[in-house]
């Protein structure tokens, strides 16, 4: 609550909070706790060129009148205006003194436009505003506020809780919030600088266009870029904490957190949250994600059966999949025997194909969104469609998709098609073009990616587009369509989209329908939040997805255990081992000796204590095959006990020292890994539930140990 070693700021017992309006629109919320997130907010003033009291045709005619004097039907002439518009704008402009009674400048409009032809000071003026510096990452926040800022009334302050009153006298409503506390390792003597401020200025900017683009009835508009840098920063800023949502669905285990400004949710926030987590402070995020899990499934919304209100990240996107997906649900359920039966499958396939093609159009407009290559749209906007085909062309074939005869068709964009997208039209070639352009430019683009795993995608995008076009426009009695076909374009298009947008696999796979197929008991949320609990929540956060299916996959079967899932279990906590031996050397690559490779990593597990003898060290490991360990020193995949052997080549001194100090047991425990899983077909039927929980907190052991040292 306040910053250290600082009498001013000790003395300011309540914090200060602002509050802006959050939409939190189409979310199923399991929970949410309001936090306060700790900034410091600078005071700036922002120069900007004078707003004209002016619109454009009172100017126009003031600026003719010092030429033509007061010649109503001269002017009228010149700017191709009626008559009795051009004498309306005068008597307009007489009645602010600017022009006289004969409709010739006065002295007041004389100064005015002498002082729009001037570049003096009067010409300026200056907006107070306020940025805002995250105190506990030290990043200056992308949001500009211009004015006033109101203060939340505080109710009461209670260790690390904040009582606030939100609303007018009368209709107030308390809110419990979890005060974020700065410390003294906190960022209390960053000092942004201009080039700080433009940066912010234009990342809102960016930051504000996107969020006006997806959605809408945003009201918050940031300030132009300043036409100088001449901007104006007071040094002692103000400790304020911003009013946040931390958030989770039902059935979701992903932590969001709004951005305190109204603009969605920040990632910044929620993985700090994340990677704090086992802080004394944090460890209510454990409890608090364990609020996803739906208690009793058949009290309340009586979801059993149904399907719960989804919230999609993606969701322009990701409902239009799902849609398309449910249409082909509809058919393989539809009766032969209905007297509708032909109409109804004639409908769904129609929608399904409608669904798939808009959900691959707005996966553009995402990219598009993401990624803007505003230099080109005036080259587009100022060629016919066949240039701008020839240049599409050019940026294809360089990003690497295979462009033939037919479906270059999609390159042809006409003139001003480009303008349409900022209009808030959806429409593929267009987007084509803009992503196209913006490849060309940037390495780091989605459509690399692409180009990579789908070069025929312009095929597929043609095909998609011939089967949609008709039914769009309702001549679909020459098509030949079936469930089949649809059901092809959804598996083909779906792998297409994830790659140009990859937040909707996530969409896709926590989304999930609670019927009799589908997660009832949530198991996979339970598993999720149990090694979180065992492992800590910022460990599981940065596992890669493999790791992390594994282990919850070997979760998921630990909880009904049985006999025939022993050897699947093991199989994964193989598995989850190899993949952590091998990320820990995965940027080591060396050359060695394959003849000689095996043994000298035997005599590495002897020299630092692993085993007294190289003798003792058990078959499993000392038979690793060379070719399969010289290909692990390489950075292949190959097996655990290759992976191991190339640890001890690959490792320093003092990692394997280490290793050895926190884990004496660590090689026997692969070791009994590999004998226990054998070549995946062998019942260990004596194996108890006792046995694999032992084993369970050796390979966690394992892991965080291994993940620590290298």
């Amino acid at each position: 609550m306040s910053a250290p070693s600082n009498k001013n700021r000790v003395k300011n017992h309540h914090p200060k909070v602002i509050s802006f309006r959050t939409t939190l629109d189409g979310l199923n919320i399991a929970a949410k706790q309001s936090i306060l997130w700790p900034c410091h907010a600078f005071n700036i003033s922002i120069p900007q060129k004078k707003k004209s009291s002016l619109n454009v045709f009172e100017e126009t005619v003031l600026r003719i009148t010092e030429i033509e004097s007061g010649d109503t039907v001269k002017i009228a002439q010149l700017t191709c205006l009626e008559k009795e518009l051009v004498r309306f704008i005068q008597n307009r402009l007489n009645q602010l003194n600017l022009l006289d009674n004969r409709y010739e400048l006065s002295k007041e409009g004389e100064n005015l436009l002498e002082s729009w032809r001037s570049n003096n000071e009067k010409n300026i003026e200056y907006f107070a505003g306020m940025v805002f510096l995250d105190l506990l990452t030290g990043k200056l926040l992308p949001y500009i506020h211009i004015g006033n800022i109101k203060q939340e009334k505080i109710k009461s302050v209670e260790k690390q809780f904040v009582m606030l009153d939100f609303g007018s006298i009368g209709k107030s409503k308390s809110q419990k919030c979890r005060l974020i506390s700065p410390t003294k390792n906190s960022y209390w003597k960053i000092v942004p600088d201009v080039n700080d401020i433009i940066r912010a200025i234009r990342e809102y900017k960016k930051k504000y266009k996107r969020h006006a683009l997806l959605n809408q009835g945003v009201d918050q508009c940031p300030p132009s870029v300043p036409m100088t840098e001449a901007i104006s920063l007071h040094e002692n800023p103000e400790l304020v904490y911003l009013h946040c949502q931390a958030i989770i669905q039902v059935g979701n285990p992903n932590l969001l957190t709004t951005d305190g400004f109204g603009f969605g949710f920040s990632e910044s926030f929620a993985n700090y949250l994340i990677n704090h987590a086992e802080e004394g402070k944090f460890k209510w995020v454990s409890s608090f994600k364990a609020k996803g899990v739906i208690k009793d499934l058949s009290s309340g919304n009586n979801v059993v059966g149904k399907t719960l209100n989804k919230s999609y990240k993606h969701a322009e996107i990701s409902r239009r999949i799902r849609n398309s997906q449910n249409s082909l649900c509809k058919i393989k359920e539809l009766r032969l025997d209905s007297s509708n039966y032909e109409r109804e499958y004639k409908r769904e396939i129609e929608s399904g194909i409608k669904n798939i093609y808009a959900s691959l159009e707005w996966a553009f407009r995402q990219v598009v969104v993401n990624n803007p290559a505003h230099e080109w749209e005036q080259i587009f906007n100022s060629q016919n469609y066949r240039d701008n085909e020839k240049l599409l062309y050019g940026f294809a074939k360089k990003i690497g998709f295979r462009v033939t005869e037919k479906n270059q068709s999609l390159l042809q964009v006409k003139r001003g098609a480009i303008k349409q997208i900022e209009r808030g039209k959806v429409e593929l070639q267009p987007l084509l073009a803009i992503a196209f352009a913006g490849a060309n430019s940037h390495t780091n683009h989605p459509l690399h990616n692409l180009a990579k795993s789908h070069a025929v995608f312009l095929d597929h995008a043609l095909r998609l587009k011939k089967y949609r076009d008709p039914i769009e426009h309702g001549s679909t009695n020459e098509l030949d369509l079936d469930k089949k076909i649809l059901e092809e374009l959804i598996d083909t298009t779906v792998p297409i989209i994830i790659s140009l947008v990859p937040g909707v696999r996530d969409d896709l796979e926590t989304n999930v329908e609670f019927n009799a197929v589908g997660d009832i008991n949530q198991e996979r949320l339970k598993a999720n939040i149990a090694i979180e609990k065992a492992l800590g929540i910022a460990f599981i956060f940065d596992l890669s997805k493999d790791i992390k299916e594994q282990l919850i996959r070997a979760e998921i079967m630990l909880e009904k255990y049985s006999d025939d899932k022993v050897i699947e279990i093991i199989k994964c906590y193989a598995s989850v081992m190899q993949h952590t031996l091998q990320s820990a050397i995965q940027d080591r690559k060396l050359d060695f000796n394959g003849d000689k490779m095996r043994d000298e990593a035997i005599e590495k597990i002897v020299q630092f204590g692993f085993y007294p003898t190289s003798g003792s060290i058990p078959k499993q490991i000392s038979t690793v095959n060379t070719k399969r360990l010289y290909r692990a020193v390489q950075g292949s995949s190959t097996t655990l006990g290759a992976h191991l052997l190339a640890v001890f080549l690959l490792g320093s001194e003092n990692e394997l020292i280490q290793l050895g100090k926190l884990d004496p047991a660590f090689v026997d425990f692969i070791a009994i890994l590999i004998r226990l899983r054998g070549h995946g077909n062998k019942h260990q039927s004596d194996f108890s539930r006792d046995d694999m929980e032992s084993l369970k907190n050796k390979l966690f052991k394992a892991i965080k140990i291994i993940t620590e040292v290298f």
